[in-house]
């Protein structure tokens, strides 16, 4: 019997491009559907993450809220 979503799918992130992930000062309200608006990096291909936080994730991780902030904020993914 089927009771939906494994765990290991409903951890898994859907990777969508940079620029449909953007969020301006005019709040963007049209983010794809499922897309966790707290945690907009996870939804960057590994390729774009490291382009543009200059790091890993592991690396990025590690680092204290206000920096992970910071650095979203920056990008322009807070």
């Amino acid at each position: 019997m089927d009771r939906g979503n494994s765990l290991p799918s409903m951890l898994e992130q859907k990777v969508y491009p940079y620029e449909m992930l953007i969020v301006t000062h005019r709040g963007r309200c049209k983010l794809p559907p499922g897309v966790d608006r707290t945690r907009l990096e996870r939804h960057l291909s590994l390729e774009d993450f490291e382009r543009l936080f200059g790091m890993p994730i592991a690396e990025f991780d590690r680092l204290s809220l206000w920096k992970r902030n910071n650095l979203k904020k920056n990008v322009q993914l807070f």
